[in-house]
């Protein structure tokens, strides 16, 4: 018992600071590794109308130029709807979009023999933003909704309204380990798969779709990432399952590490996203009611865009209790990277419309932004009740008040904002600013089968303990919190 109460340093923190800790390119290569390069497409959209890779093939080093001929099983990684495929057939979907993979003894060779591949296209109109998406009322999906209340009566008679809109920005991962992966067989033939993948058995399954094998014949392993946040959770599906394509057609290891510019070009990002809203509310700064539209930039196929809308649907009032709400979710489709989960999944964005609404009401009545902000909390205890969500769930254990008025008072807040307007009024070029923002956030899964998790604990004769799990390290300190 003397470790218990004890602090605990993270596991691989000596690895990490010394260069000892080894990532997915870094393992011991296999005997004959090969590399794979893309040839990539100069459309955002395009018919593919033909590919000629004889010139490539005969390039020194050369193992393979591989197509969607290739793929012994399914061509698609896509892991909502099926609207993925791993190499394109006949349309380019996204500036960039590899339509072909070289295989080579090198990734220099790779490289060269990719600008030799011969590709004729025939341009096509592109989609390249939300609004244009709109315009054209192109989408993924049918709408979503997540609605409270009688929103048309509540609005038309509330004493108080304002429309707005709001455009938020994509990010991208920048996770300090590009996406990398290998693949080789073994001598049963076993696709051996080590993947920079936040979701092993996800990749592993992908892997065996598109080599048109059951799942036992592949194994993915992910030793530690050097970074996720959301990048790898399916989009390192697609280098696995090529790697693995790769070594099952030249029987040689063969590896795929992109370079910086290619993992943000080939890779999707968080979501923008473009809101449109009508808020209706009181003289005092109550919210009444709330109509909003958002539309999340999906890019060219669904990936995880549908719970990444829900999560930001069902974050919008983040704090702040809202009688009658109608929201409405769309997900346009751009010929552009796909985008992907990323920390928060949708979540900060929701919020942050939220959060424009509130400050809009505060600017309207010339009032503090966190006083309105506090007049709005979730509250407990009251009737009428003020303590559950549009979506029909009641915030447990809701201490926000409480803690609200423990940071204003800890942190001397409104003493700070007067020397904050003290500063601003003699200051014309240089300005500062204060704020304080509650955050209530959902921790679960839209989808509730996703909320379970197992592991399993061996105990020997000798004291010792081995725990085997389902998560994957990526630098939060997970195998830490497991010890």
């Amino acid at each position: 018992m003397s470790h218990v109460r004890q602090p605990l340093g993270h596991e691989s923190a000596r690895g990490h600071v010394t260069g000892r800790a080894v990532y997915t390119d870094e393992q011991y290569p296999g005997v004959g590794l090969l590399s794979l390069y893309p040839v990539q497409a100069p459309h955002a959209h395009a018919r593919i109308l033909g590919i000629d890779g004889a010139a490539a093939r005969a390039m020194p080093g050369v193992h393979a130029v591989l197509t969607p001929a290739d793929i012994p099983g399914e061509n698609n990684t896509g892991p909502i709807l099926h609207d993925e495929p791993l190499i394109p057939l006949d349309v380019v979907q996204f500036y960039g979009q590899a339509v072909a993979w070289v295989v080579a003894d090198s990734e220099t060779q790779a490289q060269a023999a990719a600008a030799a591949v011969q590709v004729r296209y025939q341009p096509l109109p592109a989609c390249l933003s939300i609004a244009q998406a709109i315009a054209e009322q192109a989408f993924h999906l049918p709408p979503a909704t997540v609605t409270s209340g009688a929103v048309d009566t509540a609005m038309a008679q509330a004493p108080l309204r304002l429309t707005g809109e709001l455009a938020i920005g994509g990010q991208d991962h920048f996770y300090l380990e590009t996406h990398a992966s290998w693949a080789q067989l073994d001598g049963e033939g076993i696709v051996q798969v080590t993947a920079s993948t936040q979701h092993p058995s996800e990749t592993q399954r992908m892997v065996a779709h598109v080599l048109g094998l059951p799942a036992h014949r592949v194994v993915c392993r992910s030793l530690r990432m050097g970074g996720g946040f959301g990048g790898k959770e399916t989009q390192a599906n697609s280098f696995a399952a090529l790697a693995a394509l790769a070594a099952q057609i030249t029987g040689r290891p063969v590896r795929v590490k992109l370079p910086r510019s290619l993992d943000m070009q080939l890779t999707g990002k968080r979501h923008p996203f473009f809101a449109r809203y009508q808020v209706g509310f009181d003289h005092d700064g109550h919210l009444l009611a709330l109509n909003a539209e958002l539309v999340a930039d999906g890019g060219w196929s669904c990936d995880l865009s549908p719970p990444v809308l829900m999560r930001a649907m069902v974050h919008i009032d983040n704090a702040y209790f809202i009688p009658d709400v109608r929201i409405t979710g769309l997900i346009a489709k751009t010929h552009l990277a796909s985008n992907t989960a990323f920390r928060g999944f949708g979540g900060p964005q929701g919020m942050l419309v939220g959060e424009e609404v509130l400050e809009r009401v505060a600017r309207h009545l010339r009032l503090p932004p966190e006083q309105v902000r506090e007049r709005n909390f979730y509250r407990p205890g009251q009737r009428p009740d003020r303590n559950t969500t549009p979506y029909g769930q009641v915030v447990v254990d809701n201490h926000l008040p409480e803690l609200w008025t423990q940071l204003l008072a800890e942190s001397d807040f409104a003493q700070r904002r007067k020397a904050v307007t003290q500063f601003n009024a003699v200051n014309a070029q240089r300005k500062r600013g204060l704020a304080i923002t509650p955050v209530k956030f959902g921790i679960s899964f839209n989808k509730t089968e996703y909320n379970q998790a197992g592991a399993l604990l061996h105990i020997y004769t000798d004291g010792s303990v081995q725990l085997n799990h389902g998560g994957t390290e990526m630098g939060q300190g997970l195998h830490s919190k497991m010890l």
